[in-house]
């Protein structure tokens, strides 16, 4: 571990704003100046001597939903790079292969908290313990026809474009505590770290667009609902200290969500998260950029998991920069990280890049602001900036050299609307 001589630099930053009018033309066109910003050296900073120890890398995760085997090679190669993984139910057999290579690895099973299966029935009877779901198809419609959520004119809801699978009540307190029951036993039995529950949703059309449960009046009941399992399965997993994790996806868009199912979970999975494909990211407007990050601040913050999932691909550079940057400005440690570019493709695990290698260090603070959609981090290895603005390029100057992500020495940089950057210290 390299031990050195680290002077903490206290830096003066001379903000030019994009202009005080919220009117948007005006941002336009003073956007178009390309202001510099000046990363100034103060002389009366603290020199301290520090033992620079800690080593601080991407966390990453892997959710392979597929029904091939994973060859044993391939586990031996990615146990060792993920933090965490996310299997189906019949994978139960890799939890061991992952522990053995990397004992401090999450191991996750999914289940879909809102639906059942009819395909995972064979014979006329459910797969015991290898089921995507909480609740088995077969004994729900032999014994409990009504936990099977339908509309006002009695029919069942199926998802739209995914056949076979059928939406639950899951405001049904028998099928609530039946779901925490049979996956909380589950947990034990195979030895799962916890479970990630897919379809933790909000909205009553969801999957049948402009096709409402009978039982549920307006989003806001449909929510409670949803509240109120999560507190069920929370109690249930907490009893065996298993961990639970829920897919909230899109919350920006339904302010409160994120925060009330969170109360009773270990933490969520972003599943669209900033970069919605190439050359389509997330900027910083009311519903976008920063929402998005403040969900993982607040998780971080409350010592909570967030799984974050920007759709980028290998080409796509600017976007994984962009999410890669946006990452480091809210990681503490229960961040976790992982590329997707095909939607629901949820196979190889993420392709592997030596960014993922760098030790960022420690953290020296929070994010700031620095301007309008410029948002900095520094760490005692590096220095973190993200431009979410749609249209201003902003030249920075920087108070030293760094290494740019090419391995290239900078003391000045443009950083390009919606784009990020990872700069290391010359020592790293």
């Amino acid at each position: 571990m390299k031990k050195g001589i680290l002077t903490f630099i206290l830096s003066i930053v001379t903000l030019l704003f994009l202009g005080c009018s919220s009117d948007k033309n005006e941002d336009e066109i003073e956007s178009n100046n390309s202001p510099n910003l000046n990363i100034s050296e103060e002389t009366n900073v603290l020199d301290e001597i520090v033992t620079d120890t800690l080593v601080n890398r991407t966390k990453l995760f892997w959710l392979y939903l597929h029904h091939e085997e994973i060859p044993d090679a391939l586990i031996q190669t990615e146990a060792p790079r993920r933090d965490l993984v996310v299997m189906n139910a019949w994978f139960q057999e890799y939890v061991p292969k992952f522990k053995s290579i990397n004992p401090e690895i999450k191991t996750l099973v999914y289940k879909d908290l809102t639906s059942t299966r009819s395909y995972a029935v064979e014979n006329g009877e459910d797969n015991e313990y290898l089921l995507p779901t909480g609740v088995g198809f077969a004994y729900a419609d032999t014994n409990y026809p009504e936990w099977f959520l339908v509309d006002e004119n009695d029919n069942r809801l199926e998802y739209t474009g995914y056949a076979n699978h059928w939406q639950m009540d899951i405001g049904n307190t028998t099928y609530q505590q039946y779901w925490a029951n049979q996956v909380g036993n589950e947990l034990v039995v195979n030895e799962w770290d916890g479970v990630l529950m897919d379809n933790a949703i909000y909205k009553r059309d969801t999957y049948h667009e402009n096709i409402y449960p009978a039982n549920y009046d307006n989003d806001e009941d449909f929510q409670l609902a949803y509240e109120a399992m999560l507190s069920v399965i929370n109690t249930r997993l907490h009893q065996d200290n298993k961990i639970g994790l829920a897919n909230i996806t899109d919350t920006r868009l339904h302010p409160g969500v994120w925060d009330s199912y969170l109360q009773q979970l270990n933490g969520a999975l972003n599943e669209w998260w900033l970069v919605f494909g190439n050359g389509n990211y997330l900027s910083d407007y009311p519903q976008g950029f920063m929402p998005q990050i403040t969900e993982v601040a607040g998780n971080e913050a409350k010592n909570k998991i967030t799984l974050v999932q920007p759709h980028t691909s290998i080409i796509d550079n600017q976007g994984f920069y962009y999410a890669f940057a946006s990452y480091w400005l809210v990681n503490n440690g229960n961040t976790y990280f992982s590329e997707q570019e095909i939607t629901d493709d949820y196979n190889d695990p993420s392709p592997w890049r030596d960014e993922y290698n760098w030790n960022f260090g420690e953290a020296i603070g929070n994010y700031s602001q620095l301007e309008n959609g410029l948002y900095k981090r520094e760490f005692t290895r590096a220095l973190v900036f993200v431009n979410a603005s749609e249209t201003a390029s902003i030249q920075i100057d920087l108070d030293t050299t760094y290494l740019n992500e090419v391995g290239e020495e900078v003391d000045t940089i443009v950083l390009n609307a919606l784009s990020g950057t990872v700069l290391r210290t010359l020592n790293e």
